[in-house]
């Protein structure tokens, strides 16, 4: 099953407990976000827990800048202040959350003369374990994504809790309040003091918001030069303090709350609250719109693993896994390509009732649903495990005629299934058509090797900007088109041997082993080795480190290696020449 045909929402799924969940903690955010969910979730009430120690976080002013470089020249300004003794501060340490991996990188590089202490911390499948473990001390500056940082518990050190803990600074506009809300929950954690700041530029926001920014911008200018309330207050204090009284006390206070009233309403202030209004509006399209319609799909996923139940008795409760597959593929092309938000949920529940039966019918009789060729190498693969050659031989050329430019596995194996017929039938044939199938094969690898260079180039193309001169994709592709250059050179060798055997009549053996024996041992090593260090990571079962595991470069050819035994390459083989008497002859005669 995948994201697309394993169609439950977490609505659902949190649904389905009924009155059995008794609580969840999370951060709500705006009335707009708790309205939503106690619509969604009918009966469920919502509280604010208030803190065991009292939050000691101080929110500096934001602000927004109106380009680029002063964007990030105010950003370094603030950094080199925090970080910098003054004498009435010790140094402070810092967490700078930018908005991708490429501004995180660009903050990085231009902070690098001004903070020697800095640390990028811009992906969760990094090796993080220093910065954790250890406290953040004075000085230091930690640039992170905001995705990265998320869920960061970071210590500081008591130096830096002396100087007002830990400063984070944000530079891009949260889409909400809650995931602000987060960010900021970084520092002045359990009780300890710190600092948050919002620094953001107006290019980096979306149209609506941008338009507001400068035109606050440019409100402030205008007010700046026509406010006369400091300069009034200014005169209202030297007056007092020549001839001190109440009367004259009470004007500063009122003239002194007129001034504050107004500083309160900051640009980034109004900004945000324009940012709460647009996602209050998301938040009531989402319940309008996007709710029923997962509810729809929702009734054709039940709808389908009904379908999947009814195969289980129909075949012993032992179904084939290749069909399994092939209808699983089916269900989520059928919802992709099918599914109208508008048509009646009884129309689409006809509709998809219909076209499974026809799908199971097509299974029936080993013909894939969805007409994709890899489902009859699949049927191929498991005839042939049975012993039944002459069927799976019928499967792989289904295969090749479904699409021979990419059926380079199927042609493989057809290969091989005749040469298993010739060593039981004796027949010459078989050599024959080995050759040309693995030929075939051959030029089809050779078309997927094009097709990886190709993509290679493309996203050359895009990703122009990188600064990284090898990614991780460059690193994937790379391993993939090894892969295949491997399985060139052991369909190179089996053509040698076939056409050695024809050649001099003589007796043709192969030898099946796994696809990963298709590698040489020395490039399998660095896979094995950390496999094998990693197996306490592997048993505590915990889903984000292992998902850091296998996102490692050690770990591509693993994944590769998978995905050719899925698309039908389980078995690679050898072949093997010995003399045959008969053979000869019948090279000798034979016209």
């Amino acid at each position: 099953m995948t994201a697309v045909t394993n169609y439950m929402s977490n609505v659902e799924l949190f649904l389905k407990y009924k009155d059995q969940i008794f609580g969840i903690s999370g951060t709500l955010g705006q009335q707009a976000e708790t309205d939503t969910l106690e619509k969604i979730y009918e009966g469920v009430k919502t509280c604010q827990i208030p803190p065991f120690k009292r939050r000691k976080l101080f929110e500096v002013e934001g602000v927004i800048a109106c380009e680029e470089q002063e964007w990030v020249q105010e950003i370094c300004n603030v950094v080199l202040a925090e970080t910098s003794l003054t004498p009435f501060r010790a140094q402070r340490a810092m967490l700078v959350i930018c908005e991708t991996i490429q501004q995180a990188k660009d903050l990085h590089l231009a902070l690098e003369k001004k903070v020697p202490d800095k640390k990028l911390y811009i992906s969760n499948n990094m090796n993080n374990t220093a910065i954790f473990e250890s406290k953040l001390e004075a000085g230091e500056v930690i640039v992170a994504t905001n995705l990265a940082g998320r869920g960061m518990d970071l210590k500081v050190s008591d130096q830096v809790k002396r100087a007002g803990g830990l400063f984070v600074l944000q530079t891009f506009l949260p889409k909400n309040a809650r995931v602000e809300a987060q960010a900021f929950g970084r520092t002045a954690r359990q009780g300890s003091p710190g600092s948050a700041q919002l620094i953001i530029c107006s290019d980096h926001l979306p149209e609506p918001l941008k338009v507001l920014a400068l035109m606050g911008k440019l409100q402030t200018l205008l007010e700046n030069v026509t406010n006369v309330l400091p300069l009034i207050f200014s005169m209202e204090l030297k007056y007092y303090q020549r001839s001190p009284s109440s009367e004259q006390s009470n004007e500063m206070s009122t003239t002194l709350t007129h001034i504050l009233t107004e500083n309160s309403n900051s640009q980034i202030k109004i900004v945000k609250e324009v940012r709460d209004d647009l996602v209050a509006q998301e938040l009531a399209s989402y319940l309008e719109c996007e709710i029923p319609k997962i509810k729809k799909k929702e009734g054709l996923f039940r709808q389908y693993l009904d379908t999947i139940n009814m195969v289980y008795p129909s075949n012993n409760n032992k179904p084939a896994a290749s069909g399994l597959s092939a209808l699983n593929e089916f269900w989520g092309i059928w919802l992709l390509t099918n599914f109208n938000e508008n048509e009646s949920t009884s129309n689409l529940e006809n509709k998809l009732r219909e076209d499974l039966e026809t799908a199971r019918q097509k299974l029936d009789r080993r013909e894939s649903p969805s007409s994709n060729l890899h489902h009859y190498t699949a049927f191929g693969n498991e005839l042939r495990k049975q012993g039944q050659i002459a069927e799976s031989i019928m499967m792989y050329t289904k295969a090749i005629q479904e699409d021979h430019c990419w059926a380079a596995i199927a042609y493989y194996n057809h290969a091989f299934a005749s040469l298993s017929q010739q060593e039981m039938q004796h027949d010459p044939n078989c050599i024959d058509q080995a050759l040309e199938d693995l030929q075939n094969a051959l030029k089809s690898v050779e078309l997927h090797c094009e097709q990886i260079k190709f993509t290679y180039v493309c996203s050359k193309d895009i990703m122009e900007l990188c600064r990284d001169s090898v990614n991780r994709f460059d690193s994937h592709m790379s391993t993939r088109h090894s892969l295949l250059l491997y399985f060139k050179r052991n369909i190179d060798e089996a053509i040698k041997n076939l056409d050695s055997a024809k050649r001099f009549g003589r007796k043709v053996k192969s030898e099946a082993s796994l696809v990963y024996f298709m590698v040489p041992l020395i490039h399998l090593l660095p896979w094995l080795v950390r496999s094998a260090e990693s197996l306490p990571l592997i048993h505590s079962g915990d889903p984000l480190k292992l998902r850091q595991l296998i996102s490692h470069r050690d770990f591509d050819i693993h994944i590769e290696l998978t995905r050719l035994e899925n698309l039908g390459l389980t078995q690679v083989y050898t072949l093997d020449t010995e003399f045959s008497l008969r053979g000869f002859f019948s090279k000798l005669f034979r016209p």
